[in-house]
């Protein structure tokens, strides 16, 4: 599954409050770190070990809001929802810290 670009607070909104489980990168497109990291975010929304997580992409310039509610302060940050509340957040670009964190998300929705 691809993954989705929000674009609105309402949609960020909509997705937060989903049921399953979501995934939600933040991103700034001057960040060194955001851009080295997006790729690999995309490959993990194929991957089948993470089926059943939905990946969102948020970039904090232009979803200002968006940032500033979720209290995100820098960039690369991912947060992770299930049934509406935030159950994990990971802030950094370390590939193996980001796949232990997706690892027990995934686990969650079993």
């Amino acid at each position: 599954m691809p993954v989705t670009t929000i674009r609105s607070e309402a949609q960020y909104k909509d997705v937060i409050s989903s049921p399953g489980v979501q995934a939600i990168q933040f991103v700034a497109p001057w960040d060194e770190p955001s851009q080295a990291i997006s790729p690999k975010w995309s490959g993990y929304s194929d991957n089948d070990r993470y089926k059943g997580l939905k990946f969102y992409r948020v970039d904090i310039c232009d979803q200002q809001d968006v940032a500033m509610e979720s209290k995100v302060e820098m960039a690369p940050t991912f947060h992770f929802y299930k049934d509406g509340a935030k159950v994990k957040e990971y802030v950094g670009s370390s590939y193996p810290a980001l796949e232990r964190t997706l690892g027990a998300v995934a686990h969650m929705q079993q």
